[in-house]
């Protein structure tokens, strides 16, 4: 009887595999390379910028919209400068846009829950104010608010 052979994890695979093994490290390098982009640039405009390619002396950065990449090009020369201080000499660094959603959507923040218990003290105004728009707008928002 034949036995099967062992399963590997996937990560002694990507290991093993040649192909795989330079598509991994590749990945990895422009990701460090990324981060170190992002470290030379402001915030707002380097979350939204990533190394697509770092071969060949010329580094190719994807920029998420044009606005962001008209930007990143106003600092290329600086950029090129800081990173060959950091020992990464680049002939050429190119610029181009890239919509199609290859760079994270930026995550809004959560939305706190309503908890009408907070708003206790607007209801209990609405109680004691005399008669007038503002007391039937604060019972009508107190009615919605409390699901009645």
């Amino acid at each position: 009887m034949t036995r099967k052979p062992p399963h590997q994890p996937l990560a002694r695979v990507l290991e093993t595999n040649a192909e795989l093994a330079f598509w991994t490290t590749r990945h990895r390098e422009e990701l460090a390379l990324t981060q170190l982009v992002r470290r030379h640039l402001p915030r707002a405009l380097g979350e939204r910028v990533r190394v697509s390619d770092s071969r060949n002396h010329v580094l190719e950065l994807a920029a998420g919209a044009g606005a962001i990449a008209a930007a990143l090009r106003q600092r290329v020369p600086e950029l090129r400068a800081a990173l060959a201080r950091d020992g990464h000499a680049f002939g050429e660094i190119r610029v181009r846009v890239d919509v199609a959603g290859s760079l994270p959507p930026m995550q809004a923040p959560p939305k706190p829950s309503w908890d009408s218990r907070a708003a206790a003290p607007l209801f209990d105004l609405a109680d004691r104010l005399p008669p007038s728009p503002l007391k039937d707008a604060l019972r009508r928002w107190s009615r919605r608010a409390r699901g009645r």
